[in-house]
């Protein structure tokens, strides 16, 4: 029973671990080029460098053309946004949407 416990104690130490270094390589700057709100979260189509996608979080205001920081947190291949009937073919969903 010891035994089990710390290989779990230790697989999600190290889960851990991996999540936090693989979300400080994650923050992403860019000019809001496309926003919308629908079912409590704004989706915002964000212009990085030569990068162009599409980040939701928590409602905000934000309008085009405003500079945002947003943190990776995870990625959905083939989102459908019911509320917007829309479907994305990348988004990141953040934990928040900061402006600059």
């Amino acid at each position: 029973m010891i035994t089990k416990f710390v290989k779990y104690a230790a697989t999600i130490t190290l889960a851990l671990g991996l999540s936090n270094a693989w979300a400080q390589d994650s923050m992403h700057e860019g000019t809001v080029i496309d926003t919308m709100n629908g079912g409590g979260y704004t989706y915002v189509q964000i212009k990085e460098a030569d990068n162009t996608f599409w980040a939701a979080g928590p409602q905000m205001e934000v309008e085009k053309g405003d500079t945002v920081v947003v943190q990776s947190q995870m990625w959905m291949d083939n989102f459908t946004s019911k509320t917007l009937n829309r479907t994305f073919d990348e988004l990141m969903f953040v934990g928040r949407i900061d402006k600059k």
